[in-house]
């Protein structure tokens, strides 16, 4: 047995002597990796109705996580941020993992459930490719695409039966099965609509989607998908993320009312809880607040009633968090010196690409409201101030810009500040309008700009 071997298996043996309180629980280790030196791990359990983000059970070159379990058939975890490597667990059951950043579907598995992991995280699973008919062309009907998907659908879940013991895993990839059926039969619509918007006109474009979602194509997708889901308890097929989504995709493209229609209650706040999850200049406003008064299922609640505890700091309204930043000249400056007056601030660096082409943008917008009431300012998170120093010194910028330097990464950790450029605004009370603000350039930024100028 090679050294990385022999350590790995002492790491585990030490692992599993920590466990001992927990014997229901799981246990997932990934093996060193230099990717989680750089950025944290988290496991999260596939289920919109009851995500738990797991933390690390000991630091140290590999990751380990143990995993609550009260389904003894089995459940499901995510590499949370990570792409979708799957993750299936039973209690008791211990899972290694050698994680393909690059290529997910090539990361192995040993241990325990090595098969069924490696089964779930196949390409064409992750990727829902594996139904597609060999020949699709816009003179393909729906009928001879549904029947190669259909055909296709049918053949795989064959596999998987003769494969697998029968049981919760069976069963439970069978409906992954159909409900990828239905996320293909969904692409044939979606690949029309790129192809006639590569073709047409917007104007002619625009008069050929009105048509053609109330031709049978819709009516016979939605027949199709109705049966389906009415064959499945709501709870068993919400469990599932990407299943979940896919309902999404129908009512956002094809049926707003398709859940309903389908007797699909708790859908119906879980899809507005991802409405505002998915657009952050909702997440951090007061509507979040206002989300958690209107909600009836419990749990979802819950979800929002985290969001809100994890959120509330940069939430709308709130106290904007202070820090202190350097000049060019080395001279400190805190964010509440200027109290009273609104900030519209920048966050950038040297190395960001993205930062550089909209700093000019950037730079405009404050001359054009040079001499009103606002502040522009520009922090550069740079891990040192030489680079950004230079950068000052060759590259112009308006006179009414404050450039600034973060002196730590505390003001990063307390903004969230995990992409950049990101933009803050600031009112004249010192409260957070929005913490995930507009871009220079957009319409709505200068109508917002315009009115707190005035407030």
């Amino acid at each position: 047995m090679g050294r990385s071997n022999k350590s790995l298996l002492l790491g585990v043996l030490c692992i599993l002597c920590t466990l001992t309180s927990f014997a229901q629980n799981a246990t997932v280790i990934f093996k060193p990796h230099p990717v989680f030196q750089r950025y944290p791990a988290e496991l999260i359990k596939e289920t919109k109705y009851d995500m738990i983000r797991s933390e690390r059970l000991l630091p140290g070159d590999s990751l380990a996580f143990s995993l609550p379990v009260t389904d003894p058939e089995g459940e499901y975890y995510k590499l949370y941020g990570w792409g979708a490597l799957n993750i299936f667990v039973k209690p008791g059951s211990v899972i290694i993992i050698d994680y393909n950043n690059r290529e997910r579907e090539k990361s192995t598995f040993s241990g325990d459930l090595a098969e069924e992991n490696a089964w779930l995280n196949q390409d064409w699973f992750l990727g829902y490719g594996m139904l597609y008919p060999g020949q699709f062309t816009p003179e393909t009907t729906y009928k001879e695409y549904r029947r190669q998907v259909y055909f296709n659908a049918d053949s795989l879940k064959r596999v998987v039966k003769n494969t697998f013991h029968p049981g919760k895993f069976v069963n439970d990839c069978c409906l992954r099965v159909d409900f990828m059926a239905v996320h293909t039969l969904l692409n044939y619509y979606q690949n029309l609509v790129q192809r006639r918007q590569s073709e047409y006109s917007p104007a002619d474009f625009e008069a050929w989607h009105a048509g053609f979602k109330n031709t049978s194509f819709s009516r016979e997708f939605l027949k199709n998908a109705r049966k389906l889901y009415k064959r499945y308890k709501e709870q068993d097929v919400l469990q599932y993320i990407q299943v979940s989504r896919l309902l999404a995709n129908i009512v956002h493209d094809i049926e707003p009312d398709f859940a309903k229609q389908i007797g699909y209650t708790l859908f119906e706040e879980e899809y507005a809880l991802m409405q505002v999850l998915n657009d952050v200049t909702r997440l951090y406003s007061l509507e979040l607040l206002e989300f958690r008064e209107r909600v009836k299922d419990p749990v979802v609640s819950r979800v929002v009633e985290e969001h809100v505890a994890d959120k509330r700091n940069l939430l709308a309204g709130m106290e904007a968090m202070d820090f202190e930043f350097e000049d060019a000249g080395g001279n400190l400056h805190k964010l509440s010196d200027y109290k009273g007056t609104p900030m519209f601030i920048d966050v950038w660096a040297t190395w960001c690409n993205p930062c550089k082409a909209l700093a000019p943008v950037f730079h405009e917008l404050a001359r054009q409201y040079e001499g009103k009431n606002i502040k522009f300012v520009a922090v550069s998170i740079d891990k040192k101030a030489a680079p950004w120093k230079s950068y000052l010194n060759a590259h112009p910028h308006a006179g009414n810009v404050l450039e600034w330097h973060a002196v730590n990464k505390k003001f990063q950790e307390a903004y969230r500040i995990s992409g950049i450029p990101r933009f803050i605004l600031i009112d004249k009370n010192f409260k957070i309008r929005m913490a995930f603000a507009y871009r220079p350039g957009m319409k709505e930024l200068a109508t917002l700009l315009d009115k707190i100028c005035w407030e």
